[in-house]
């Protein structure tokens, strides 16, 4: 058999590949059942797709057998376990690996393995199949580095993402920003620090702070991406920039390495981590133990200067906004752990240090023992409260947009024209039947431009003509005229069923792997579409709705007014019985 491996920015029908003639193919990204319907038909084999090779969660547990075996090896004098901070960032190289291991397994002796372009899956591969593997060349216009890169860039990023990019790359650890940024004055009262690194966590923070008005925030923020501009009055905003400093760490570094070099040594005798080192997926961890250290002693000057007397955590599986969660640990500061969005399926990976976790309702509460093995004496249900107005507001009785909530599916290797394919079109063409309007709402890392072509693309002019691309925070009136919402998978599912309105799930294009869908429809959160074809029966379906009042609670649970306050006043041993 002739095999093909088609990367998620290529396609079958276009490539030196297109005109050859395949057995099979399979997808390394995600693409929607309008795709895989032609390209199979161009192609004429079958399509599958990588992820086909998954069962359930077990390829994360793997994931994480497989990174736990690092633990415990490259500790710093403040307790900090180097290697479970960053191996984070290794698990998408782990997974990957795991499931080219279950490919390779379905091939037989004399199959011919080729792969689109050069990048991972086609460096692992030819470390499973040595000398079986073809790759095609990149074509003129697609190379992956270089000017040409950093301009397909600057089409998809806003230009403070470039800056936080640029930053991101050249000053990680604060030793340039540190010299500029501008001092801020110490505050003068007990704060809860709420370390951020984008908008969303930020928003998260913030919302806990209108929650309990009687305590005083420091909003604490690594990168631009995370700066809010207009903070209630009981939240201070800083850059832990300004809290950098330069000292000699050239000892310490010596000590961290040494135990790199010895648990990199121990792992070379996995086969896995054998493979990933030999590749060089391990060789900037060095630069990564030193340029965390530099962070790490960011945070340090800010619990050293500041009355910090917790802190609270929106996103732990950030290596640099979970450090100051792990040094308040270490100290003995009460410290909580939540989440920003929905789910988080990362919670598989990670081991858990917060005294509790804030969970959102009993969906999550569910989510995270049942799903990620966190102890449920851990948990607390403690929400953000909603905002006072918006559950008095009535909808418009006419109900004029249909909401479709757009995601950046690419970070999961979605292709999001193909998904684009299978949604918009319909979706067009209900709101035209119904004289409404669709409105297409940007996540905030979408490319406005970007997601403009794609609807060029995949819409007729009297299809665009009744569509309207929206980007920003979501607004009120966004929700007051939605007749229903439809996604793929995106938080404001929840936002939609706390104010009664319908919202569909679209689990066929589902490309995380962390069973969020599945999660969301367990506890009434969404309707659930298996396919394109479903999208107009949607008036059918909506007919039949009704809003199930009596479980809201299972999505969202303020936290009680008080709740934040006892915890900060117990001690270490106190705070801890609290969860039991």
């Amino acid at each position: 058999m002739k095999i093909l491996l088609i990367h998620s920015e290529d396609e079958p029908e276009k490539g030196p590949w297109s005109n050859l003639p395949w057995d099979r193919i399979v997808d390394l990204g995600m693409g929607g059942v309008k795709s895989y319907e032609r390209w199979a038909r161009k192609m004429q084999c079958p399509i599958t797709t990588l992820d086909s090779f998954r069962d359930g969660l077990d390829t994360l547990f793997r994931a994480r057998e497989l990174l736990g075996l690092g633990g415990k090896r490259v500790v710093d004098q403040y307790g900090l376990d180097w290697w479970e901070i960053l191996s984070l960032l290794l698990h998408d190289e782990v997974e990957t690996l795991i499931l080219l291991q279950r490919f390779v397994h379905t091939l037989g002796s004399g199959d011919e393995v080729s792969v689109s372009r050069p990048g991972i899956h086609a460096r692992l591969l030819q470390c499973l199949l040595p000398g079986r593997v073809k790759i095609f060349p990149l074509r003129r216009g697609a190379q992956t580095g270089g000017l040409a890169h950093y301009l397909r860039a600057s089409r998809k990023l806003s230009a403070r993402q470039m800056l936080d990019v640029f930053w991101d790359k050249y000053d990680s650890g604060y030793q340039l920003r540190g010299r500029l940024a501008q001092k801020r004055a110490t505050s003068k009262r007990p704060v809860v620090l709420l370390p951020t690194a984008y908008i969303n966590v930020s928003r998260t923070g913030v919302a806990y702070a209108n929650t309990f008005p009687d305590e005083n925030f420091l909003l604490v923020t690594t990168r631009r991406s995370g700066w809010v501009d207009d903070p209630p009055r009981n939240v201070a905003s800083a850059w832990l920039s300004s809290y950098a400093g330069v000292r000699d760490r050239s000892k310490e570094f010596a000590e961290i390495e040494s135990r790199w070099y010895a648990l990199l040594k121990e792992l070379g005798q996995v086969s896995e981590f054998e493979i990933l080192t030999r590749l060089g997926y391990l060789d900037d961890f060095r630069q990564r133990f030193r340029r965390g250290m530099e962070v790490r002693d960011a945070w340090r000057n800010v619990l050293d200067s500041e009355p910090v007397q917790g802190v609270l955590c929106a996103d732990d599986s950030n290596p640099y906004t979970r450090i100051p969660l792990l040094l308040a640990h270490a100290r003995g500061l009460p410290n909580i752990a939540c989440h920003h969005g929905a789910l988080d399926g990362r919670y598989i990976f990670k081991r858990t240090y917060g005294d509790v976790i804030w969970a959102k309702g009993k969906m999550e509460e569910d989510y995270l023992v049942r799903k990620c093995g966190v102890p449920a004496e851990r948990i607390e249900i403690a929400a953000p409260a909603l905002a006072a107005n918006w559950q008095q507001r009535e909808r418009d009785p006419i109900r004029p947009y249909i909401l479709f909530i757009s995601e950046a599916v690419e970070v999961s290797g979605g292709r999001s024209e193909e998904f684009y394919r299978d949604l918009v079109p319909p979706l067009a063409d209900l709101a035209l039947a119904t004289g409404r309007e669709l409105i297409v709402k940007l996540h905030p890392f979408e490319s406005r431009s970007e997601r403009a072509i794609a609807l060029e693309r995949v819409l007729s002019t009297e299809q665009r003509a009744a569509t309207r691309m929206v980007s920003g925070p979501f607004t009120e009136e966004l929700f007051e005229k939605a007749w229903f919402g439809i996604t793929i998978l995106s938080t404001v599912a929840i936002e939609c069923a706390l104010r009664g309105i319908p919202c569909f799930l679209c689990k066929w294009l589902e490309s995380w792997p962390y069973e969020y869908v599945e999660q969301f429809l367990r506890f009434g959160v969404g309707i659930g579409l298996k396919g394109p074809g479903e999208i107009p029966k949607i008036p059918e379906y909506l007919e039949q709705y009704r809003v199930q009042v009596e479980v809201r609670d299972n999505w969202w649970q303020p936290a009680p007014a008080g709740r934040l306050r006892e915890l900060l006043s117990s001690s270490r041993t106190e705070f801890t019985a609290t969860t039991r």
